[in-house]
């Protein structure tokens, strides 16, 4: 590159002085003076130029900052050279600005007002109308697939600072990005003019008005996408200083003038392609693959570092803004205050303490009041289930492993639904958690585990006929979902063998990690409304599955947290340290016919071809 030369060539004068500005991961930025002004120049990254929409995109975004300008938001725009925006010269690509004076903010410069006023700016972006740019909708879906594994046997790798963290990391990014592609698909139904990248650095500061930089990621976007993702970054998260505060004020002020209506959570786990595509980029460029700059390297290494430590706080925030997103923006789930108030007021234990509602049930509604919870049936379908737990509740009254519950109801008198008062467990999920642990200390929350579920398994229970219960299910659900094909009616003679032997006792049927509360070395377990006397092993229907998609049972709360190579070792755990499991003949064949009895479940409401296609093969590999 040869700035002196542009600049002469192009009369913006003799050149008096250059200095690099900090902030371009991808281009490089300078600070020009010359005889006839002060301006910013950028040097635009010659791989990124290589791309042959990567022109047509730098025109499209100064297009698109021009329209803002004229709406009356501050900008930053390229000047025009002889009527383009980018000039090449030799063999590098120009982009001239005059020079805004003006500083870009730190985290602990950064106020709340600050905060407010940028939600408000890019309320103003999203609702400009740019009918008359004719930009075309770029609608896309992700199947992205990135071959982690070839960038450690990269010969350059072993050389790497950033080498042992990403031999702890890179496992996981397999089913992390194949999830936040799913979630990205499923969330990409608004658009509107989108910035793309108006975080602190690209925001100047002047008499503290800002003046939006930089708009070369400018374009028709998904504007939930790109609120949430400001949100994070004007809180101080790419810095490891995330402040609630900060990020709930973005978001309040922007819903002010444009409600976010669609796919929150979803929203949340798709913006993690980007995270886990930078992440790919700066790899390769950082190994010598896409660029041979050593100061590209460099920057490169760093990058790779600081996205590795960027995805991991991530992935434990994504509850926290999804919970703060419903919070402000009234999810209908809390218009069931009315009627906690009136079971507050006519309980001896609950009245006159203050209730709050909690985003933790997968089926009814929960709200916690001093140390209790209040659990609502709010699902009418769901009552005789809620039936079944207060009676387990009654019975097991004095096992120190479940809550106690206090008070129950289901005359339907107070409200006109059922609800229970348990105690309020504090602690955290194992979900939370158990990707933390060691494997010596994951043994131990097992042998836990095996505790509790041992109090309820070694009750005297009622004899029933498991081997017909089974088979049973299995029949129902080949008819109902017209599978009634050799295959399947193999699998019902093989469960005669199979289920010939049932050692019974009374059984959870939904041990999940969930449903587990760890808090100061002892373990609780919560949720009792599908619990049935029936073979030991049958509790372990679920546990056995999270070797593939432990996920499935997660909350919004955990669902990224939680990724198959940490749940690898489970079942066997379980085998290894519950005696009685591992003397049950046909266990592994047992396993299997139980995942095929829920993946027909599944298939029965969604009808998804490849979803029986899986079945069928799980089938013929347990009949082999």
């Amino acid at each position: 590159m040869n700035i002196k030369k542009f600049c002469e060539t192009y009369q913006f004068g003799q050149v008096k002085s250059i200095s690099k500005l900090s902030g371009g991961l991808m281009h490089k930025m300078f600070k020009v003076k010359t005889d006839k002004g002060t301006y910013a120049i950028k040097v635009l990254n010659p791989e990124v130029m290589s791309r042959k929409e990567a022109y047509t995109n730098f025109v499209i975004s100064e297009s698109i900052s021009n329209l803002a300008k004229s709406h009356g938001i501050t900008v930053s725009s390229a000047l025009s050279i002889q009527g383009e925006y980018l000039t090449k010269l030799d063999d590098y690509y120009y982009m001239i600005f005059n020079f805004v004076e003006g500083k870009t903010l730190n985290d602990k410069e950064i106020t709340i007002n600050h905060c407010k006023k940028v939600g408000q700016i890019l309320s103003q972006i999203h609702s400009l109308n740019c009918q008359d740019l004719k930009l075309e909708n770029k609608r896309v879906n992700y199947s992205r697939t990135y071959d982690w594994e070839s960038f450690v046997k990269n010969p350059n790798f072993d050389n790497m600072s950033y080498k042992e963290e990403y031999l702890k990391n890179y496992k996981k990014y397999y089913s992390l990005l194949q999830r936040a592609n799913e979630r990205f698909n499923k969330s990409n139904i608004a658009v509107s003019l989108c910035h793309n990248d108006m975080d602190p650095k690209n925001v100047m500061w002047n008499n503290n008005q800002p003046i939006v930089i930089d708009w070369e990621s400018a374009s028709l976007s998904n504007p939930y996408r790109e609120v949430l993702e400001m949100a994070l970054c004007w809180s101080g998260f790419l810095s490891g200083n995330f402040d609630e505060s900060k990020f709930a004020a973005v978001i309040k002020e922007y819903i002010k003038t444009r409600p976010i209506e669609h796919e929150r959570y979803n929203t949340i786990c798709g913006n993690l392609v980007g995270r886990l595509g930078w992440l790919k980029y700066n790899l390769e460029r950082s190994l010598g693959i896409c660029s041979s700059d050593p100061e590209e390297i460099k920057l490169a290494i760093s990058e790779v570092k600081k996205t590795i430590n960027e995805i991991n706080r991530y992935l434990e925030l994504t509850g926290t803004m999804y919970e703060i997103l419903c919070n402000l923006t009234k999810r209908a789930n809390h218009n069931y205050d009315e009627i906690v108030k009136k079971i507050v007021q006519n309980n001896s234990l609950l009245k006159g303490k203050k209730y709050e509602f909690i985003d933790a049930g997968f089926t009814n509604t929960i709200y916690k009041v001093d140390r209790y919870i209040i659990k609502i049936c709010t699902d009418e379908r769901n009552e005789p289930r809620f039936e079944n737990e207060i009676e387990f509740y009654k019975k097991n009254k004095n096992n120190p492993y479940i809550p106690q519950m206090y008070f129950s109801d289901t005359t339907k008198k107070i409200v006109p639904y059922y609800y229970e008062i348990l105690e309020r467990v504090e602690g955290k999920t194992l979900y939370e958690i158990w990707f933390k642990l060691s494997h010596d200390e994951r043994v131990d929350i097992v042998k836990k585990i095996i505790a509790i579920i041992k109090s309820f398994h070694h009750v005297e229970v009622p004899y029933i006929d498991f081997k017909k219960y089974i088979k049973d299910k299995i029949a129902d659900l080949i008819s109902e979902c017209n599978v009634n094909e050799d295959l399947f009616i193999n699998l019902l003679e093989m469960c005669n063998i199979y289920f010939k032997e049932n050692k019974l006792g009374l059984i959870h049927r939904d041990l999940h990690f969930d449903n587990f509360i760890y808090n100061d070395n002892k373990l609780t377990l919560i949720d009792f409304e599908r619990s049935i006397v029936g073979a030991i092993d049958y509790d372990f229907r679920i546990l056995s599955r999270y070797k593939e998609t432990p996920w499935l049972w997660a909350s919004c709360k955990t669902d990224m947290l939680t990724v198959e190579t940490d749940y690898q070792d489970l079942m066997q755990m379980f085998v290894d340290n519950y005696g009685g499991l591992k003397e049950i003949p046909y266990l592994n064949e047992r396993l299997k016919v139980y995942e095929i009895i829920d993946l027909l479940n599944e298939y029965r409401k969604t009808k998804k071809e490849p979803q029986l296609e899986n079945i069928k093969r799980k089938v013929k590999e347990l009949l082999k």
